[in-house]
């Protein structure tokens, strides 16, 4: 494989892990309900309860961006990426890992310390880092072509749908999809276009396909994470009571 081409593959797949890991929390895959006092406790959810203790206890997305952000400065550094540039692809890429690592600390500090570091903070932090790779992508990248621009337009998708999360959390599945999106585009096309000239028309049909790649992944991770939660009764919410029945009912307001 030429030089240059690793850190590609490493980037792509450290985002297309994250984007799995979103798509199971939209799909609140750890959210379980309570268990009835008739459930039994067999040994899968007696593991599955110890998994969300875990999960729970623990600020797991906050150690997996420093986790991943080491292993992807490593990977950097190591492999032979051309320093004849004004600005070199190493010194790029490591702006980058050191933004997401960035975002990872901020998710450490909000688990430990909700009230001071709220999640709006990480929220931001995390935005802040895809946006400032989309920036890198076009202005810091000593090839401007068209799939580094689309790279970039998935990476500022994804920034601003972590800033509407703030209003609208239901956009986290928009999340996971574009880092998906996002993963296999650098993984795949970026790195195939270091090695070769590749023609406006065949990016373009291999976009298209992208896409339905990481919606098919989105749709499989999603119903799977749910049939794999305990059922939940819909018929148990409670029932809707009128606004003006509601209003018409004395309230204590001591």
């Amino acid at each position: 494989m030429a030089d240059g081409l690793i850190p590609h593959i490493l980037i792509g797949s450290i985002f297309y892990i994250f984007g799995l890991k979103w798509c199971c929390e939209y799909a609140k895959f750890w959210d379980t309900p309570k268990r009835s006092e008739g459930m039994s406790s067999t040994k899968s959810r007696i593991l599955m309860g110890k998994c969300e203790k875990l999960l729970m206890n623990n600020p797991i997305e906050g150690s997996l961006k420093l986790i991943a952000t080491a292993i992807g400065l490593i990977g950097t550094m190591v492999e032979g990426l051309p320093d004849t540039v004004i600005v070199s692809p190493k010194v790029v890429h490591a702006t980058i890992y050191l933004f997401f690592a960035l975002s990872g600390l901020i998710d450490v500090l909000t688990f430990y310390f909700p009230r001071n570091v709220t999640k709006g903070l990480a929220n931001l932090a995390l935005a802040q880092s895809f946006f400032v790779e989309g920036f890198l992508f076009v202005w810091a990248s000593p090839d401007r072509s068209i799939t580094n621009g689309i790279a970039a337009a998935i990476v500022w998708t994804t920034a601003i749908t972590i800033g509407a999360e703030l209003i609208w959390p239901d956009l986290k599945l928009l999340r996971a999809t574009t880092t998906l999106l996002h993963g296999g585009w650098i993984a795949h096309m970026v790195r195939l276009f270091r090695s070769e000239t590749l023609a406006t028309e065949r990016i373009a049909l291999a976009f298209s396909w992208h896409i339905a790649a990481a919606f098919a992944v989105t749709l499989i991770v999603v119903a799977t994470a749910r049939s794999c939660a305990p059922n939940i009764n819909i018929h148990d919410e409670p029932p809707d009571v009128p606004i003006y029945d509601y209003c018409n009912e004395p309230h204590d307001m001591t």
